[in-house]
């Protein structure tokens, strides 16, 4: 048995696996399950997906005829859908158990206390802010920091300040490296980087200089990397369109 045929062996065990799991979410009823089972499931799935995930990628790695891969996507992206589809669903039942849980313990609390003392009863993933160098990516890590850092009450502005340094990298980090770490200079170093880096004109010009610089794919047969250079591509367009930049209108 070669390479490709051993990896989708164990994969299409994975996939059966998963299949299985999805079947018992759809089978869910409104009144079925506790919150441990409920956990349960859903860390089984996000295990199997993450599993699913490692042998999808060998497998891609392994093809060379861009017709079958095309035909891989489509299998790859139909077990994606069912598995969104289940974790959605099992999110939600777990959502309305915690506040049923919560409101049965607690009864003198409104709704809206209640949604949120069952969001902070289910296990949320860390989030992970991304650092930012200067490119085009400001407004999502300013958007992740003002989430993470910038809304929150409990840290004083010094605090936030050298949060915003620790996440900054050269040349964006030279806007700031100058400043004393007080509560004046983080709100003015906050609208200097505005200023600079989430201005229109620069998040445009940096999204084209991109699309200019991709690295071209000089094989056809590197189906992975012809895949990758399409995401490039396209993701840079959606951007440029966000910003009401056409295709008709490069160059100009």
């Amino acid at each position: 048995m070669d390479k490709m045929s051993k990896v989708i062996e164990k994969r299409s065990s994975v996939r059966s696996s998963i299949t299985k799991l999805v079947k018992r979410v759809q089978a869910l009823g409104e009144e079925t399950e506790d919150l441990n089972s409920l956990s349960e499931l859903l860390e089984l799935i996000e295990t199997k997906e993450e599993i699913l995930k490692k042998y999808d990628s060998e497998v891609e790695d392994l093809i060379t005829d861009p017709e079958k891969f095309k035909v891989e996507l489509k299998g790859s992206e139909e077990y994606d859908d069912k598995i969104l589809s289940a974790k959605i669903k099992l999110k939600s039942k777990l959502k309305t158990f915690t506040e049923k849980t919560v409101q049965e313990s607690h009864p003198s609390l409104n709704k809206s206390n209640i949604s949120e003392n069952a969001a902070s009863a289910l296990k949320l993933p860390k989030l992970e802010i991304p650092r930012f160098s200067g490119d085009s990516n400001f407004m999502e890590f300013f958007g992740c920091f003002d989430s993470a850092i910038g809304s929150n009450d409990s840290l004083s502005k010094i605090e936030k300040f050298q949060y915003l340094k620790s996440l900054l990298s050269p040349p964006a980090y030279n806007v700031v490296a100058g400043f004393e770490l007080n509560e004046k200079n983080y709100d003015s170093c906050l609208e200097l980087l505005k200023q600079r880096y989430g201005r229109t004109d620069f998040i445009i010009n940096s999204y084209m200089s991109k699309l200019l610089n991709l690295e071209p794919v000089r094989n056809s047969s590197h189906v992975k990397s012809l895949r990758r250079l399409y995401d490039e591509i396209e993701v840079n367009i959606r951007n440029l369109r966000a910003l009401n930049v056409t295709e008709g209108s490069y160059g100009h």
